[in-house]
């Protein structure tokens, strides 16, 4: 009977221990690892080497380096691509708003290229005399999805009370 008892509290610790190695790699797993030269793979990288690492700076909040990385990605293929997104958005970051305004017209998806017009004509009219937190352009970014979000709400709400007036 007393083996019995030891055997399940070894199963029940053993599972716990299980659950807690799991869920601890889980997490960790969110994490980007960036190993290697990044001027090798500048110099001699393919498309794909170059947009991951760009990616990776580009999550580091290191600007500068994602912008030399994803620029190169723009030499290396001729068609419009994913990188134009964080290009664009590293530009902002650093306050360099003429040059994030010349990649939206390549970023694909037209309805974020158009919230992203809408960030840089706030930002123009912010004095720039001080540099701009990142947190802060996120939070424009949000309130302008949301005012985008609540506009279109509003409009169906409209449409449907005049669809349902409309009749002989």
């Amino acid at each position: 009977m007393l083996g019995m008892m030891q055997y399940n509290y070894l199963k029940i610790k053993f599972f716990i221990l299980l659950y807690a190695f799991l869920l601890s790699n889980l997490l960790i797993a969110q994490k980007y690892i960036f190993e290697g030269d990044p001027q090798l793979i500048f110099e001699e990288g393919s498309f794909k080497q170059n947009y991951n690492t760009g990616l990776f700076f580009y999550n580091t909040n290191q600007w500068e380096l994602a912008i030399k990385l994803l620029k190169r990605c723009d030499e290396l293929t001729r068609r419009k691509t994913i990188h134009y997104k964080p290009l664009a958005w590293s530009h902002i970051y650093i306050g360099d708003y003429a040059e994030a305004a010349k990649f939206l017209k390549k970023i694909k998806n037209k309805k974020h290229a158009d919230l992203v017009r809408l960030v840089l004509k706030d930002l123009k009219k912010l004095p720039k005399r001080k540099k701009i937190e990142k947190k802060l352009i996120d939070k424009l970014y949000r309130e302008k999805r949301d005012l985008v979000k609540e506009a279109k709400r509003k409009t169906i709400a409209f449409a449907k009370i005049e669809v349902s007036n409309y009749g002989p």
